[in-house]
């Protein structure tokens, strides 16, 4: 049973962004009180759920190591260390355009911010539930014994630089800008901060984080300069350790530290003057600088990252031929971009039997999604047939026309 739920947790969090994620081998590991995974390159389409053009080049995680205190289950912190977290990542390619893919990829984002949404309704007006758990990491986590496991988990995150690397939302210009973390380590401890196990019966749980040595930095390149996103892990590791120091910082490394106090309530909490959370930061010196030219290119960045992103969304209607001799298909793909920037997703009634059908549709999945809002929390009671009418309205009409419907 225990390794099951560890491959579920692997599967489903780690397992969204590494490739060839193999669990099997988690009995063996587990007998030990230890389970490790080494050089787990990061998918190219990881970032696609943060809704911005932009995808990784490559990257890997050096290791993600879990102990578990096989025989100490309710006394000892369960820890998770990852080490050497790198990743280059760039602005998407219209060259490498598929459609199929990016299709794909824009459902599951309209469905996560669907779900999103009925979770923060949900965690608002029921007390506990199912959503109330998967919108807030710690509100309400079942049994004693997880609750126990959750609240004294350890984690430490060691050398982490993630680099982003432009050469084509800015014309004339190639920069690069990264995120440089030493260490991240976030412990249970009592009430007098002292790291240890976190005691329940308190009424709260309490939470040391520590943070070493962040940094920002912003890099303007020489045109045909030499870029990360092609460079193996072996290189990848290498350049980074090797130009660790020959940076223009925007952030100069800074160190921080806070106090997390959580109340475990299980009422929902709707007083301003009581929080939920109540965080203490205690942070160095920030040292912030930024040139005349690296605000340029910042501002060039946000602008050309926003058109891309724009231009994502036409390029299903772009024609796959040159200008000239094709001018009717071109004005044709003008014609749909006006009417797409108009309508969205919502595909206009074009007769009186469409516009019926639709309001039909509409007010089916307004009924079927009251069915859901009224059952038991975490559990679909919807019939097969339900089910298909509920997934082929959320994939043929947009996320602003659901989120009325809803």
């Amino acid at each position: 049973m225990l390794e099951r739920l560890i491959a579920w947790v692997l599967n489903n969090y780690l397992g969204k962004y590494v490739e060839n994620l193999n669990t099997d081998q988690l009995s063996v590991a587990l007998l030990q009180g230890a389970v490790e995974l080494e050089n787990l390159p990061l998918k190219k389409n990881a970032l696609r759920q943060v809704g911005i053009p932009v995808e990784i080049k490559s990257g890997y995680i050096g290791k993600v190591k879990l102990q578990v205190p096989v025989s100490q289950f309710r006394s000892a912190p369960w820890v998770i260390c990852i080490e050497q977290l790198y990743v280059v990542a760039g602005p998407v390619s219209m060259a490498q355009w598929d459609e199929e893919l990016e299709e794909k990829a824009a459902q599951e984002y309209k469905i996560m911010l669907l779900d999103a949404l009925e979770a923060r309704w949900r965690t608002e007006t029921e007390s506990a539930c199912y959503y109330s758990s998967s919108y807030s990491s710690w509100l309400s986590y079942g049994t004693s014994f997880m609750t126990n496991i959750v609240e004294n988990l350890q984690l430490n995150i060691t050398d982490v630089h993630i680099r982003y690397e432009d050469e084509l939302t800015v014309p004339g210009s190639m920069f690069a800008m990264g995120i440089a973390i030493d260490s991240l380590e976030a412990q249970s401890c009592d009430d007098q901060w002292v790291p240890g196990l976190s005691k329940s019966d308190l009424g709260h749980s309490f939470k040391l984080v520590q943070m070493n040595n962040l940094s920002i930095y912003w890099d303007s390149l020489d045109q045909g300069g030499n870029l990360w996103n092609n460079l193996s892990n072996a290189e990848l590791a290498a350049r980074i350790k090797q130009e660790s120091k020959g940076h223009n910082y925007i952030l100069s490394p800074v160190s921080a530290h806070a106090h997390l106090k959580k109340n475990l309530s299980e009422q929902p909490i709707r007083s301003k003057s009581q929080p939920r959370i109540f965080c203490d930061l205690h942070l160095d010196n920030v040292p912030l600088h930024v040139t005349d030219l690296q605000y340029s290119q910042i501002v060039g960045c946000l602008k050309g990252l926003k058109r891309l992103q724009k231009s994502q969304q036409y390029q299903k209607f772009r024609p796959a031929c040159p200008v000239r001799g094709n001018a009717r298909l071109w004005w044709q793909y003008a014609f749909h971009c006006c009417q797409y920037a108009r309508n969205g997703d919502m595909v206009v009634a074009k007769n009186w039997q469409q516009c019926l059908k639709r309001g039909r549709d509409n007010v089916q999945y307004v009924e079927l999604y009251c069915k859901i809002l009224n059952g038991q929390p975490g559990y679909v009671n919807l019939s097969v047939d339900e089910k298909q009418v509920k997934e082929d309205m959320e994939s043929d009409r947009g996320y602003e026309e659901l989120k009325t419907l809803r």
